[in-house]
């Protein structure tokens, strides 16, 4: 975690000290994209945490799935979620968070809590609403007698279905993020060119009042166009 902080911060002020030379050539602008820092770094932490909540959903599916696979198998839920943590071992890292979620759960049904309380605290602990979702569901089912075995089948067959849309959203929109990545840095590479290759074209621009309010447009324009571009992209299935 400390590692991706440290990325966060590095290329947000990368980035806020190349607006600052190749926008403005004053590193005084620095202060006033202090702001921008700040939300970049944010920015970024929600887009992290979606990635993260996006794999565990994954993640999820399967854990399902190997509990699926012991219930039909003929074990009792309770050993049956042991089993599944086991499997999920062997498939994931020892870190991954459907591992630690099912890891927890079966140290706290050794302590003799009871396995509706515990799947119900995973799924508020997770953030995931398909694991929510469940809970509610597994309860339900549980209370009232019903076919888990049926049950889980059904709530993991509509994931899948769900993560097969998603997936096919988002090779579709792949090709888009990646030309909105490009257009980003385009402004940023025409004004590195004339810096190197041509300085006095743009000198007029960083000179002067009327320069720098036409330079700050143009940044403000390219944020706005950002944020723009952001919000195409959030497609949230």
């Amino acid at each position: 975690m400390k590692r991706a902080w440290g990325m966060m911060i590095g290329r947000q002020a990368l980035f806020c000290i190349a607006t600052a030379y190749l926008f403005f050539r004053s590193w005084k602008s620095l202060l006033f994209l202090l702001p921008y820092f700040v939300f970049g770094i944010l920015r970024e932490k929600r887009q992290c945490l979606q990635r993260e909540k996006e794999l565990f959903a994954e993640q999820f599916r399967d854990g399902l799935q190997c509990l699926l696979s012991s219930l039909e198998a003929g074990y009792s839920m309770e050993n049956s979620f042991v089993n599944a943590a086991e499997d999920l071992q062997v498939m994931f890292p020892k870190d991954a968070p459907i591992v630690r979620s099912f890891q927890k759960l079966c140290r706290q049904l050794a302590n003799g809590k009871p396995i509706e309380e515990l799947v119900y605290a995973m799924g508020e602990n997770s953030g995931l609403e398909e694991a929510r979702s469940f809970a509610e569901i597994f309860i339900t089912a549980k209370q009232t007698g019903g076919d888990l075995p049926k049950v889980i089948r059904s709530v993991t067959d509509a994931l899948y279905q769900k993560g097969e849309v998603a997936r096919e959203i988002a090779s579709i929109l792949l090709a888009k993020q990646l030309e909105v990545k490009i257009m980003r840095l385009m402004p940023y590479a025409i004004l590195a060119y004339f810096q190197v290759f041509s300085p006095s074209f743009l000198s007029p621009l960083y000179a002067g009042l009327f320069g720098r309010v036409v330079m700050l447009a143009v940044f403000l324009v390219y944020l706005a166009f950002c944020l723009w571009a952001d919000k195409l992209a959030a497609i949230e299935v």
